[in-house]
């Protein structure tokens, strides 16, 4: 296919997912997921470089389950498995081996989200976050704006909250990234932008407990991005994902690192781009930031919304981070295509 034709290709698909796209149902409650190994530059199979950022693997994932998809947020257990929740309030579990397969995934509804008094406002999971010592998991929910505590292994709902905060932010445009920081605290960004800059608050604790207080703040994320997810790194700094799209760049995603020690209340932040990928560079609705560590070796993970469309892909994507990476480092270091 030409270059042109490409392009247009891409023009006619963006244009109908703007309208809401065309979903893909199979009537299927299998819990198979399946795994196609996927370059990073198709153009350039030797380039592993992407700012500070080197390629490590990238794999689309299908499966016929019909629930399976729209993956808003991803988190990475401490046993080496991943957890992803789905924007229709779908719980996605799975493992990675060392040969490239899906290890013991299941698919699920998130718990007490189905019944006749619920809807897809309900069940709008946008956020994800864990707390590795409890087993503990929150989600937040941007149709009817709530944020929901779950116990080990999802088991059970064991908290709700509706912030009045969140209340004054408009539909669908909520609690986008949730983040539990080391020492308790929590982070969250809204979706909606004013002025091209986020609602922002650090909880002093656990947002269910009523005796948590916010401090709010202003989150200016990369002109023309929006903030989709975030995790904090070993060392202390928040990974954000920002993802942009447009009828003729489509889809790119920069991922940013921000000290949160700066934050105060009444602050405007912006952070440190770090990476970028954009065409030819593989890059899809990226939604999902997590990290692990082998040994020594810090990885940032990436994954997509495919938004339930025949037109886009739910990736998953590996990249080792250089931890020396220095903040003032200009983004044109970054790869060709970014």
């Amino acid at each position: 296919m030409s270059a042109k034709l490409k392009r247009l290709a891409l023009i006619i698909a963006l244009a109908v997912l703007a309208v809401g796209g065309v979903r893909t149902i199979y009537p299927s409650d299998s819990q198979d997921i399946n795994l196609r190994e996927l370059p990073l530059n198709s153009d350039n199979l030797a380039q592993r470089q992407v700012g500070a950022l080197e390629f490590v693997a990238a794999w689309e994932l299908r499966s016929h389950n019909e629930n399976f998809g729209g993956i808003s947020a991803l988190v990475a257990l401490t046993n080496g498995r991943f957890v992803a929740i789905g924007d229709a309030g779908t719980l996605i579990r799975f493992g990675l081996t060392n040969d490239g397969r899906i290890d013991r995934a299941t698919i699920a509804p998130l718990p007490n989200l189905q019944g006749p008094k619920m809807s897809y406002k309900d069940r709008d999971s946008e956020g994800l976050t864990y707390d590795p010592d409890s087993g503990q998991y929150w989600v937040s929910f941007e149709g009817k704006h709530a944020i929901r505590r779950y116990s080990t292994s999802f088991a059970q709902q064991t908290g709700l909250v509706r912030p009045t905060i969140l209340q004054k932010l408009p539909r669908n445009k909520g609690a986008e990234s949730m983040v539990r920081l080391q020492d308790g605290r929590f982070i969250i960004i809204a979706e909606s932008l004013d002025d091209d800059i986020h609602s922002a608050w650090m909880f002093s604790g656990d947002p269910i407990e009523n005796a948590t207080t916010a401090t709010p703040f202003k989150f200016r994320p990369p002109v023309g991005y929006r903030v989709t997810d975030a995790v904090q790194l070993p060392d202390g700094r928040i990974a954000i994902l920002n993802r942009a799209v447009g009828f003729l760049s489509g889809f790119t995603a920069k991922v940013s690192l921000l000290n949160p020690e700066s934050i105060s209340r009444g602050s405007v932040l912006s952070a440190d781009v770090i990476a970028s990928l954009s065409a030819p560079l593989l890059v899809d609705n990226m939604e999902g930031v997590t990290v692990t560590n082998e040994g020594n070796k810090l990885f940032l993970w990436l994954i997509s919304d495919n938004n339930f469309t025949i037109f886009q892909r739910t990736i998953l994507m590996k990249f080792r981070l250089n931890q020396k990476a220095d903040s003032k480092k200009p983004e044109a270091d970054t790869a060709p295509g970014s």
